[in-house]
């Protein structure tokens, strides 16, 4: 019998690439990682060969790629890995960088690990996987990395802010404090001496935890700020409009007014020089009170108009509304199925067929609307970065996206936008289109109306339902990471996608060229 002595010597080759299969997902990672563009990462490291070595960014990225590909996203699952994983322990060399450097290699790289992206799409184009005749996008909701119950107001969020500050401020003025005392002889002398901190626990600095949630709550402030400020926006700006337009006519009146009493002064001056002056001199234009009324509603209408010109600029928040202080770039969304929770609305766009994904990002509203044109610039920024200058043919979106706003601005793709419930557009069952009278909207209909639309529109569902099933599937609904490093860990989702499809399509390639090969080199030696 076999496979009874695990205490057995040698029971394996001591070099691990011996124990992985030649297609091993490990191989074809550091096959795509080998020819990406690193230099982002690298450029971040000290050239003075100064400090402690760190890890071979390839190496790292290497790493995350392969546990982002197996649906392994915590830094602790990614750190045993490098131990019980043949794969992980291959790439990083038999060394097993800790889940801490895991963490900080994404903190402190985050625009370069956000830089895979385009160079997971690069890969895919190098096989022939993108296509950019129609694409497809869609939202779904994550769960952030935060309780709902962490959300507060604006006035309670002051109001913590100036408890750390203060809190942080005492402790610091007490830190000084005994350092000074520490320093005098006599206080020395006359008290045990003790490291200093103002709690009796050796502390050696102020509290770094205080800072740390002060730091929270202040991005808080400003993200709700932010919010607030792109809920009031429109109506500030429609309020500067509206006062430019009256000064414009008070000016306009003035001006008539001016021109009225001038007029009245020289017929006077005429008539008089003609010898038929009749009644009092009339005021000059300056003088006369219908152009000092007139001059005065014209000032005080520029004044009100600079007023809101200026508040439309400022963007100055109205008070109200809450945010998250754990992760402030999450937000109180309903859940599909009923409820509520803390959730991040997940964007992507892929490509119909291949289903490569070229864009991704979270929308900070539970409404899809918004978010239409942004993916289609993210998109066409990722493309740039992989340098593929194609543009955009047809980009398919699903009612949630159906905006005169989004029909009337300019994009690069020509837009199918559903203007009925999925069923009804893609033509599963029978039902009524919406009547609008706007022409964007009548336009739309039109446009999905003709059997090219039809057959256009009906490619959305199989293109980009299929990228988040597979996403979901592998990585779950919840991310790790919060504020800003959410955006890095997101965009490893996609990467890692894409690189799955490259790695099989060059699998399946060098597969067929061997075959080929094998095929032509059979008549030869006959």
């Amino acid at each position: 019998m076999t496979g009874d002595g695990p205490g057995q010597g040698w029971l394996m080759s001591p070099d691990p690439r011996e124990w992985l299969p030649e297609r091993h997902l490990a191989w074809g990672v550091l096959e795509q990682v080998g020819e990406m563009d690193l230099s982002a990462f690298e450029a971040a490291y000290r050239s003075d060969g100064q400090g402690g070595k760190p890890y071979d960014p390839a190496m790292m990225t290497g790493l995350l790629l392969y546990g982002y590909c197996k649906g392994l996203r915590s830094s602790r699952e990614i750190e045993m890995a490098t131990f019980d994983d043949v794969g992980a322990r291959v790439i990083c060399g038999n060394l097993h960088p800790d889940h801490a450097s895991v963490a900080r290699f994404i903190r402190r790289h985050q625009e370069a690990v956000c830089g895979l992206l385009p160079e997971s799409v690069k890969a895919c184009a190098r096989e022939g996987l993108v296509s950019l005749e129609v694409v497809a996008g869609d939202g779904t909701k994550l769960k952030a990395s935060a309780s709902m119950a962490a959300n507060v107001t604006a006035g309670q969020l002051e109001a913590q802010i100036t408890e750390l500050e203060e809190l942080i401020d005492s402790r610091v003025r007490l830190w000084v404090a005994e350092h000074l005392a520490l320093d005098d002889a006599d206080a020395a002398a006359a008290a045990p001496r003790r490291a200093p901190g103002g709690d009796g626990r050796g502390g050696k600095e102020p509290p770094k935890r205080a800072a740390m949630l002060l730091e929270r709550r202040k991005a808080a402030r400003g993200q709700l700020a932010a919010r607030q400020a792109e809920k009031e926006q429109p109506k500030l700006e429609a309020r500067a409009a509206e006062c430019a337009e009256r000064a414009r006519r008070k000016a306009e009146a003035a001006e008539r007014a001016w021109q009225a009493a001038a007029g009245k002064l020289e017929a006077w001056e005429r008539k008089a020089a003609a010898g038929r002056r009749r009644g009092r001199k009339p005021w000059g234009p300056d003088a006369d009170r219908d152009v000092i009324r007139t001059r005065q509603q014209a000032d005080k209408a520029r004044a009100q108009a600079r007023a809101a010109a200026a508040a439309a600029a400022a963007a100055v928040p109205a008070a109200g509304g809450k945010v998250n202080t754990t992760d402030w770039t999450s937000r109180i969304m309903p859940l599909k199925k009923g409820g509520f929770d803390q959730l991040v609305n997940a964007q992507a766009l892929a490509t119909a067929g291949r289903q490569v994904i070229l864009a991704v990002l979270r929308h900070d509203s539970p409404d899809d609307t918004a978010a239409l044109h942004p993916l289609l610039a993210r998109a066409r920024a990722v493309l740039d970065a992989a340098g593929i200058t194609g543009p955009i043919g047809k980009a398919v979106f699903d009612a949630g996206y159906a905006s005169d706003a989004n029909f009337t601005a300019a994009a690069e793709a020509e837009l199918y936008v559903a203007l009925a419930r999925e069923s009804v557009q893609a033509g599963r069952s029978d039902g009524r289109q919406p009547q609008s009278k706007l022409p964007s909207w009548q336009d739309m209909a039109a446009r999905l109306g003709t059997p090219e639309g039809r057959a256009v529109y009906k490619k959305r569902a199989a293109t980009i339902e299929p990228v988040f099933a597979q996403l979901v599937n592998r990585l779950g609904r919840a991310l790790n990471y919060r504020g800003t490093l959410a955006d890095a860990e997101l965009h490893l989702w996609p990467a890692s996608h894409n690189l799955l499809k490259a790695i099989t399509a060059r699998t399946a390639r060098q597969a067929r060229e061997t075959r080929a090969a094998r095929a032509a080199a059979v008549p030869a030696a006959a």
